[in-house]
Protein backbone atom coordinates (compact mmCIF):
# COMPACT_ATOMS: atom_id res chain seq x y z
CA UNK A 1 0.00 0.00 0.00
CA UNK A 2 1.01 3.50 -0.87
CA UNK A 3 0.01 6.51 1.18
CA UNK A 4 -1.94 9.00 -0.65
CA UNK A 5 -0.28 12.47 -0.41
CA UNK A 6 -0.97 13.66 -4.12
CA UNK A 7 -4.85 12.64 -4.14
CA UNK A 8 -4.57 14.83 -0.43
CA UNK A 9 -2.87 17.82 -2.09
CA UNK A 10 -5.51 17.90 -5.01
CA UNK A 11 -7.98 17.42 -2.75
CA UNK A 12 -6.55 20.46 -0.65
CA UNK A 13 -5.89 22.84 -3.75
CA UNK A 14 -9.42 21.86 -5.48
CA UNK A 15 -12.18 24.28 -5.48
CA UNK A 16 -14.73 21.68 -5.44
CA UNK A 17 -15.77 22.22 -2.18
CA UNK A 18 -16.81 25.70 -2.60
CA UNK A 19 -18.26 25.13 -6.02
CA UNK A 20 -20.22 21.42 -5.14
CA UNK A 21 -21.73 23.38 -2.22
CA UNK A 22 -24.07 25.92 -1.59
CA UNK A 23 -22.29 26.68 1.66
CA UNK A 24 -18.95 27.33 2.90
CA UNK A 25 -17.65 24.50 4.40
CA UNK A 26 -16.12 24.63 7.92
CA UNK A 27 -12.60 24.65 7.87
CA UNK A 28 -12.39 20.66 9.96
CA UNK A 29 -14.83 19.75 7.17
CA UNK A 30 -11.80 20.60 4.27
CA UNK A 31 -9.18 19.01 7.20
CA UNK A 32 -11.52 15.80 7.02
CA UNK A 33 -12.16 15.51 3.31
CA UNK A 34 -7.97 15.92 2.70
CA UNK A 35 -7.35 13.70 6.11
CA UNK A 36 -9.30 11.34 4.38
CA UNK A 37 -7.57 11.70 0.67
CA UNK A 38 -4.75 10.82 3.01
CA UNK A 39 -6.21 7.77 4.09
CA UNK A 40 -8.78 6.44 1.76
CA UNK A 41 -6.31 3.27 1.44
CA UNK A 42 -5.37 2.43 4.39
CA UNK A 43 -7.40 -0.34 4.72
CA UNK A 44 -4.97 -1.74 1.73
CA UNK A 45 -2.51 -2.73 4.60
CA UNK A 46 -4.40 -5.62 4.78
CA UNK A 47 -4.26 -6.90 1.35
CA UNK A 48 -0.90 -8.96 0.31
CA UNK A 49 1.55 -8.03 -1.88
CA UNK A 50 0.64 -10.29 -4.35
CA UNK A 51 -2.27 -8.84 -4.88
CA UNK A 52 -1.65 -4.96 -4.95
CA UNK A 53 1.45 -5.55 -6.75
CA UNK A 54 -0.23 -8.12 -9.41
CA UNK A 55 0.82 -7.11 -12.64
CA UNK A 56 -1.84 -8.49 -14.35
CA UNK A 57 -5.83 -8.52 -13.93
CA UNK A 58 -7.09 -9.59 -10.69
CA UNK A 59 -9.34 -12.62 -10.81
CA UNK A 60 -13.23 -12.26 -9.09
CA UNK A 61 -11.64 -13.67 -5.93
CA UNK A 62 -8.80 -11.12 -5.76
CA UNK A 63 -11.15 -8.32 -6.90
CA UNK A 64 -14.09 -9.35 -4.09
CA UNK A 65 -11.13 -9.24 -1.24
CA UNK A 66 -9.87 -5.86 -2.56
CA UNK A 67 -13.10 -4.50 -2.14
CA UNK A 68 -12.92 -4.91 1.62
CA UNK A 69 -10.35 -2.40 1.96
CA UNK A 70 -12.94 0.53 2.37
CA UNK A 71 -14.25 -1.33 5.19
CA UNK A 72 -11.04 -2.03 7.06
CA UNK A 73 -10.05 1.20 6.64
CA UNK A 74 -13.03 2.45 8.21
CA UNK A 75 -12.65 0.01 11.19
CA UNK A 76 -8.96 1.39 11.59
CA UNK A 77 -10.04 4.83 11.94
CA UNK A 78 -12.68 4.48 13.82
CA UNK A 79 -11.43 3.36 16.63
CA UNK A 80 -9.63 6.92 16.88
CA UNK A 81 -12.98 8.82 17.93
CA UNK A 82 -11.02 11.70 16.53
CA UNK A 83 -11.02 10.21 13.07
CA UNK A 84 -14.53 8.74 13.39
CA UNK A 85 -15.64 11.42 10.57
CA UNK A 86 -12.77 10.42 8.47
CA UNK A 87 -13.58 6.86 8.65
CA UNK A 88 -16.99 7.43 7.24
CA UNK A 89 -15.20 9.12 4.14
CA UNK A 90 -12.83 6.51 3.69
CA UNK A 91 -15.55 3.70 3.67
CA UNK A 92 -17.57 6.00 1.09
CA UNK A 93 -14.34 6.72 -1.07
CA UNK A 94 -15.28 3.97 -3.97
CA UNK A 95 -18.43 4.78 -4.32
CA UNK A 96 -19.65 5.87 -7.87
CA UNK A 97 -22.31 8.13 -8.39
CA UNK A 98 -24.05 6.11 -10.78
CA UNK A 99 -23.77 3.75 -7.69
CA UNK A 100 -22.12 1.02 -8.93
CA UNK A 101 -19.32 1.33 -6.52
CA UNK A 102 -18.43 -0.35 -3.16
CA UNK A 103 -18.69 -1.38 -0.40
CA UNK A 104 -22.72 0.13 -0.29
CA UNK A 105 -23.66 0.40 -3.49
CA UNK A 106 -24.62 4.41 -2.65
CA UNK A 107 -25.13 6.76 -5.72
CA UNK A 108 -25.33 10.06 -6.08
CA UNK A 109 -26.10 12.84 -3.28
CA UNK A 110 -26.69 10.08 -0.48
CA UNK A 111 -22.74 9.42 -0.76
CA UNK A 112 -20.78 12.01 1.19
CA UNK A 113 -19.55 14.80 -0.61
CA UNK A 114 -15.78 14.33 0.89
CA UNK A 115 -15.74 10.98 -0.27
CA UNK A 116 -17.37 12.08 -3.63
CA UNK A 117 -14.26 14.68 -4.20
CA UNK A 118 -11.75 12.12 -2.45
CA UNK A 119 -12.73 9.99 -5.70
CA UNK A 120 -12.52 12.24 -8.18
CA UNK A 121 -8.87 13.38 -6.24
CA UNK A 122 -7.76 9.95 -6.49
CA UNK A 123 -8.74 8.84 -10.07
CA UNK A 124 -6.99 11.64 -11.42
CA UNK A 125 -3.68 10.40 -9.68
CA UNK A 126 -3.76 7.12 -9.52
CA UNK A 127 -3.87 7.96 -14.02
CA UNK A 128 -1.00 10.11 -14.20
CA UNK A 129 0.47 7.61 -12.46
CA UNK A 130 2.58 4.54 -13.48
CA UNK A 131 1.12 1.33 -12.27
CA UNK A 132 2.98 -2.34 -12.44
CA UNK A 133 0.20 -2.75 -15.15
CA UNK A 134 0.52 0.31 -17.25
CA UNK A 135 2.19 3.79 -17.41
CA UNK A 136 0.70 6.56 -16.26
CA UNK A 137 -1.27 9.08 -18.55
CA UNK A 138 -0.78 12.63 -19.61
CA UNK A 139 -2.73 15.43 -17.47
CA UNK A 140 -5.53 16.18 -20.59
CA UNK A 141 -5.84 12.43 -20.85
CA UNK A 142 -6.56 12.32 -17.46
CA UNK A 143 -8.80 15.09 -17.20
CA UNK A 144 -10.72 13.98 -20.61
CA UNK A 145 -11.02 10.57 -18.78
CA UNK A 146 -12.78 12.37 -15.76
CA UNK A 147 -14.68 14.32 -17.71
CA UNK A 148 -16.37 10.95 -19.82
CA UNK A 149 -17.22 9.67 -16.34
CA UNK A 150 -18.86 12.84 -14.83
CA UNK A 151 -22.65 12.13 -14.39
CA UNK A 152 -21.47 8.01 -14.25
CA UNK A 153 -18.93 7.30 -11.66
CA UNK A 154 -17.87 10.76 -10.31
CA UNK A 155 -20.53 13.41 -9.47
CA UNK A 156 -20.68 16.09 -12.34
CA UNK A 157 -20.31 19.50 -10.28
CA UNK A 158 -17.16 17.38 -8.56
CA UNK A 159 -15.32 16.66 -11.74
CA UNK A 160 -16.01 20.30 -13.27
CA UNK A 161 -14.58 21.95 -10.31
CA UNK A 162 -11.63 20.11 -10.04
CA UNK A 163 -10.60 20.22 -13.73
CA UNK A 164 -11.57 23.86 -13.31
CA UNK A 165 -8.97 24.46 -10.13
CA UNK A 166 -6.22 22.28 -11.96
CA UNK A 167 -6.57 24.27 -15.29
CA UNK A 168 -6.70 27.60 -13.69
CA UNK A 169 -4.19 26.91 -10.86
CA UNK A 170 -0.66 28.39 -10.85
CA UNK A 171 0.47 25.54 -10.81
CA UNK A 172 0.72 22.31 -12.95
CA UNK A 173 -1.01 19.12 -12.34
CA UNK A 174 1.93 17.35 -12.79
CA UNK A 175 3.37 19.57 -9.59
CA UNK A 176 0.43 17.63 -7.55
CA UNK A 177 2.37 14.34 -7.64
CA UNK A 178 5.58 15.48 -6.37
Amino acid sequence: MSASPSCARTCARSAAWPAASPRRPRRAAIDEVVRGAELHDIGKMAMPDAILHKPGPLDDGEWAFVRQHTIIGERILAAAPALRPVARLVRASHERWDGGGYPDRLSGETIPLGARIIAVCDSFDAMRSDRAYRPGCSEEEALAELRRCAGSQFDAVVVDAVCAELAAAPHSPRSLQA
